[in-house]
């Protein structure tokens, strides 16, 4: 009784502080995994056998499902994504990661039929001998659109550790770096600096920071930076763009995309302040592997905290 008591506390208190923030936190029916439901996603009835979440934006085709099957014993992740393939669908960056002590799997479906086109983005993993399963996906058209907001909720997975926060002392931030992003050394004008490769493919997270000539708001600012730079980029094509409010922090983010010396490359770019100063956390890879290290970029970029 004791520990129920004590468990419910905590639930009341998570449930006090994200109303503050205007968040969701969501709870599966039996209780087996909570998840920070970020906006325009709102929380719908589950009516699927094994589903245990969904959540949806009002009139538009992105969902997120979340399913839950009991495992009769223990498997290999990699062994267990390998049985619930799609039939039909094609699949691409795929690749298995890590977030604290939870390894989780990856991969960005697609399902094209003479009706319409659906681009999906998949995170598996298991806990106690369950394996769930949380599927993104919307139209080709709308996929890009919303999936910040959905790899926030996907990626608010509650886990038992935070070993990989890692602290700037130097320039008063932190920031939870997720695998495989690994600290690289700085070049002029960084306060930060992270490197994801896996095979031939390549993921790069820069930090920089402003204190702009004349007193601007966040959204004044993200306008600022798209006037004065990215409009600039050979080949500009703004993707989508939000704002967010994670632990407590607005962030105002866009997917853009351009080209240098031929080879094109696919951005998310995020904007935080505090005080007087601006802060500009920037995800880049070319266009074809932004996909591969997105899950673990969003995770890093949308921790930081300044101190």
């Amino acid at each position: 009784m004791g520990g129920e008591k004590v468990r419910c506390l905590v639930i009341f208190y998570l449930l006090f502080v994200l109303s503050l923030f205007s968040q969701t936190l969501y709870f599966s029916p039996k209780g087996d995994l909570a998840l920070t439901v970020y906006d325009p996603f709102v929380v719908m009835e589950v009516t699927n056998i094994n589903e245990i979440g969904l959540f949806r934006i009002p009139e538009s085709s992105c969902t997120l499902q979340v399913l839950s099957v009991q495992l009769s014993k223990p498997g290999d992740l990699r062994d267990l994504v390998e049985l619930i393939k799609i039939p039909s669908a094609s699949e691409s960056s795929i690749g298995l990661f890590k977030l604290d002590d939870l390894d989780i799997f990856v991969r960005k479906i697609s399902i094209i039929t003479p009706q319409i086109s659906t681009a999906g983005l998949q995170v598996i993993f298991t806990r106690e001998r369950r394996v769930y399963i949380m599927t993104y996906y919307a139209s080709e058209k709308e996929f890009f659109e919303h999936i910040v907001p959905a790899l926030l909720t996907m990626t608010s997975i509650k886990t038992n550790s935070l070993k990989q926060r890692y602290v700037n002392n130097e320039y008063g931030y932190s920031i939870y770096l997720a695998e495989p992003f690994k600290i690289v050394r700085t070049t002029i004008g960084e306060i930060g600096s992270f490197l994801a490769v896996k095979e031939k493919r390549v993921g790069y997270i820069q930090i920089t920071k402003e204190q702009p000539g004349r007193s601007v708001n966040l959204l004044e600012y993200a306008e600022l930076v798209q006037q004065n730079s990215l409009e600039n980029l050979a080949g500009y094509n703004l993707l989508a763009s939000g704002v967010n409010l994670v632990e407590g922090f607005d962030f105002f983010w866009r997917l853009f995309q351009f080209d240098s010396k031929g080879s094109f490359y696919r951005c998310l770019q995020v904007y935080t302040n505090y005080g007087q100063f601006f802060y500009t956390l920037t995800y880049m890879a070319e266009a074809d592997d932004f996909d591969q290290f997105i899950v673990p970029a969003v995770r890093t970029v949308f921790s930081f905290k300044p101190k």
